[in-house]
């Protein structure tokens, strides 16, 4: 059976997934493929409009109009343009010797961008992160080569210094590479049925001195009937940890922590709850980025590596659960989570 060439381009630039725009020598749009007009909507189809009516970008318009321009030689060079908060990569070939037509492409790399942002942000952050307890290490080291060592009060009090900044940058270098295995899915899991009562429990006793010395009361409500979840233990103690860690250190003195888990459905619902500073609304959709702080200043104070909430949602996710949050700035905080009961249906 004989296909005709035409047929078979039409069908390619309908399923690209690169935007083709055809435009000619009198700048007029000659065609215009799905993913173009997704990108630079045109009612009524693009044949025959002025190249001003289907393109809104001044950027990649102005190039289009260059590109006709004696000498006919459209830019090498890739064009990058943003349309309705996506990012695009613009290049335009020239179609004849005399520059009888242009065919732009339209590549999306809003993603590449995006993850783009986030790799320098990473580094900068953590560089950030590191730099600060470094500075600390570096300046208390060099004064006791100075002399100061041989005040043995000095000496003492700047070795503890020196401890305690070594001890952050080693949890912030833990948590970097705990975080990176579950983001890379390298972490293994070990789910088994698990008694998340006694887990809750053993816990909330170990937090038990940490609360006392800030006279805070630590409380735990979890009925004796309590179904097993599926889950790892380890992780899901590190998920436990962290929640009732951050919720001790953000509650002012007198104040009440709690944890609590019930049945809901086919799942064990576990939260997490205090009565401290509170998050406000516009943090919460970002609470659970790396680095990401409310309070920059008194979480680095605290001890805080800025990673625990990131690490504790990517736990959960690995369980096939999900994080909730419902804050409010002086009434305190919960953080719920959800596991599958053993032997329950999905």
């Amino acid at each position: 059976m004989n296909m005709g060439k035409d047929i078979i381009v039409e069908a390619i630039a309908r399923e690209m997934h690169t935007g083709v725009l055809a435009v000619d020598k009198n700048g007029k749009a000659l065609y215009a493929n799905p993913f173009f007009l997704k990108a630079f909507p045109v009612a009524g189809g693009v044949e025959g409009k002025p190249i001003s009516e289907v393109i809104g970008n001044a950027t990649l318009l102005k190039a289009v109009s260059a590109a006709f321009a004696p000498p006919v030689t459209p830019p090498c060079d890739d064009i990058e343009i943003s349309e309705t908060g996506r990012v695009f990569k613009a290049r335009l070939v020239a179609l004849g010797e005399a520059g009888q037509a242009v065919l732009v492409f339209l590549q999306d790399i809003t993603e590449e961008k995006r993850v783009e942002t986030i790799k320098k942000d990473f580094v900068a952050n953590v560089s950030h992160e590191l730099r600060t307890p470094l500075a600390s290490i570096k300046g208390y080291s060099e004064t006791l080569l100075d002399g100061a060592v041989e005040e043995k009060a000095t000496l003492k009090e700047f070795l503890r210094i020196i401890d305690r900044h070594a001890t952050r940058m080693a949890r912030l270098i833990d948590d970097l590479l705990v975080l990176s295995k579950l983001e890379s899915h390298q972490l293994s899991m070990h789910p088994a049925p698990l008694d998340i009562r006694e887990l809750i429990h053993t816990t909330v006793k170990g937090f038990g001195k940490q609360a006392k010395d800030k006279g805070i009361t630590i409380s735990a409500e979890v009925p004796d009937s309590l179904s097993k979840v599926i889950g790892d233990r380890d992780r899901l103690e590190q998920v436990v940890v962290n929640l009732l860690d951050n919720a001790i250190k953000y509650t002012q003195v007198g104040g009440l922590v709690s944890i609590s888990a019930h049945k809901a459905n086919n799942t064990v619902r576990v939260d997490v709850s205090d009565t401290g500073l509170g998050i406000p609304e516009e943090d919460i959709p970002r609470i659970f980025e790396r680095f990401y702080r409310v309070d920059k200043a008194r979480s680095r104070e605290l001890g805080g590596t800025g990673l625990g909430l990131a690490i504790v949602k990517h736990i959960i996710q690995a369980h096939g659960g999900k994080m909730n949050v419902k804050s409010a700035p002086g009434k305190g905080s919960t953080f719920s989570f959800s596991l599958a009961i053993q032997g329950a249906k999905p």
